[in-house]
C-alpha cells in the first residue's frame, strides 16, 4: 500500500491468497508496516495525479471563462453544464489572497418596487441591458467582471493583475475603478425602464438609477463548487464596498476614506468627509462624489436622458 510496506508472511496467514485470490484488506492493514515513508513509484504517481488534477481545474477555468464570453447571438443556446463540474472534493480549487484591491458594488435603486409592476421577462430584459452596457464599460476601464447577484453588480481592478505592491499600479488601478462607477451611473440613466400605460404606450424617459460603493482592501479569492465551478471574492474589504453602495444616495458613489486618499487629487469634486456607523465594522469615515453634477463631460457620451426612477418613486410615472 501507499504508506508504508507489508511483511513476508506465510499465505496462510490469509485464507483469500491460499485459495489464489487477491489478499485482503484486513491482511494489508495487519501486515503493513506504517511507520516506512512512500515508495519513490507511490511519490511519482502521486505527483502524477496532481499535476492531471492541475490541469482539469485549469481547463474548468478556460471553459468558464469562455462562458462569460459568449455572444449576445449565443444567448438563446441552452448549454449543458456536464463540461464543466469536476469530481467532488472538499478543498477549494484554486485559492489565494490579494493584495490592494479596488472593489466595486452597485445595485438598483427602487428595484422591488419595479419589478413589482413589471413583467418577469421585461425585468429580465431591462437588467440584461444594463448589465450589458456594465460589460462593456468593464473593457473600457480595464475591469474585472466578478458577478451578478439579482440586481446587484460586482467588479473590481488590481484583481489577479500584477501590481508587485508598486504604489503608482494601484493608485491607477483606484482610478480606473472609479471611472468605472462614473459612467456606470451614467449608462444607467440611459437604461429604460419599460413601463407602459394601460393603452400600451410606453414611458421612454423614464431610466433606472443605481447606487455605487467603493473600496480598497485585501481580499480572498478562489474557485468553489463542483457543479459549474464558480470564481468568487470574499474578506472584510468585500464586505466593506457593499456597505458603502449600501449607504450610499441615487446616482451617487460612496467610497471610504482609504479609497479616497489612493486617488488622491485625480479627483477633486468629492463632498465634505463624512463619518458613518456601520454594524459591526465600527465608524468609518466615507466621501460622496456626485459625478452627474459635478464632471458631465467626463462620461463617454454624457448622461443622456434627464429623468429617472428614485427611491420615493411610487407609481408608473415618470414626473
Amino acid at each position: 500500500p501507499p504508506g508504508g510496506t507489508t511483511r513476508d508472511d506465510d499465505d496462510d496467514d490469509d485464507p483469500a491468497a491460499a485459495d489464489g485470490l487477491p489478499r485482503s484488506n484486513s491482511w494489508y492493514v495487519a501486515n503493513t508496516d506504517w511507520t516506512e515513508a512512500e515508495s519513490d513509484a507511490d511519490l511519482r504517481q502521486r505527483q502524477r495525479q496532481l499535476r492531471g488534477r492541475k490541469r482539469e481545474i485549469e481547463s474548468r477555468i478556460r471553459l468558464m471563462r469562455n462562458m462569460e464570453g459568449r455572444s449576445a447571438e449565443n444567448v438563446g443556446v441552452i448549454v449543458s453544464t456536464e463540461g464543466m463540474e469536476l469530481a467532488p472534493t472538499s478543498r477549494a480549487l484554486y485559492a489565494e489572497n490579494v493584495r490592494n484591491v479596488c472593489i466595486i458594488f452597485t445595485d438598483i435603486v427602487g428595484f422591488s418596487k419595479i419589478s413589482l409592476e413589471l413583467s418577469p421577462i421585461k425585468v429580465m430584459n431591462m437588467l440584461q441591458d444594463l448589465f450589458n452596457r456594465f460589460d462593456n464599460l468593464c473593457d473600457v476601464h480595464g475591469v474585472m467582471k466578478l458577478e451578478t447577484i439579482g440586481d446587484a453588480y460586482l467588479c473590481a481592478t488590481n484583481l489577479l493583475e500584477d501590481d508587485d505592491g508598486d504604489e503608482d499600479v494601484v493608485r491607477d488601478a483606484a482610478i480606473r475603478a472609479l471611472g468605472m462607477a462614473k459612467d456606470m451611473i451614467c449608462e444607467a440613466r440611459n437604461a429604460i425602464i419599460p413601463y407602459h400605460d394601460k393603452s400600451g404606450r410606453s414611458f421612454d424617459d423614464c431610466t433606472l438609477q443605481i447606487r455605487v460603493g467603493i473600496h480598497v482592501g485585501d481580499i480572498t479569492c478562489g474557485v468553489l463548487g463542483q457543479r459549474v465551478p464558480k470564481f468568487t471574492t470574499c474578506g472584510t474589504a468585500v464586505n466593506m464596498a457593499a456597505r458603502m453602495e449600501q449607504t450610499s444616495k441615487p446616482s451617487m458613489i460612496r467610497a471610504t476614506q482609504d479609497f479616497h486618499d489612493l486617488v488622491g487629487d485625480a479627483e477633486r469634486n468629492w463632498s465634505e468627509k463624512q463619518s458613518i456607523s456601520l454594524k459591526n465594522m465600527g465608524t468609518v469615515e466615507t466621501y460622496l462624489l456626485d459625478p452627474i453634477n459635478s464632471s458631465k463631460n467626463y462620461v463617454i457620451g454624457g448622461c443622456g436622458r434627464s429623468r429617472s426612477v428614485s427611491d420615493s418613486f411610487l407609481s408608473i410615472q415618470c414626473d
